[in-house]
């Protein structure tokens, strides 16, 4: 989904339990498109106590969606449509 809406959506992943080396490593091994980073910090941020969780921001930086546990593409798909 990433290269999908390259240009228009910015992907981010975020771990708080991975070490940066295995991050790196898994970001090598599936090639993924999008930058991954390590930040406890964001998960208390927004009140995160367990993943997988997807949150969507607006074009201000504002929550527009969170979606606990798993998502599947085209639901996600929805949920940036109706945002674009």
């Amino acid at each position: 989904m990433a290269e999908d809406y390259k240009g228009k959506v910015t992907f981010v992943g975020v771990s708080n339990h991975d070490t940066i080396p295995d991050g790196r490593a898994y970001a090598e091994q599936f090639e993924v498109p999008y930058a991954l980073g390590r930040a406890p910090e964001v998960w208390e941020q927004f009140d995160v106590p367990y993943q997988p969780v997807t949150i969507v921001l607006d074009g201000d930086g504002a929550v527009a969606t969170r979606i606990d546990g798993a998502i599947d593409p085209s639901s996600l798909a929805k949920e940036i449509e109706s945002l674009l």
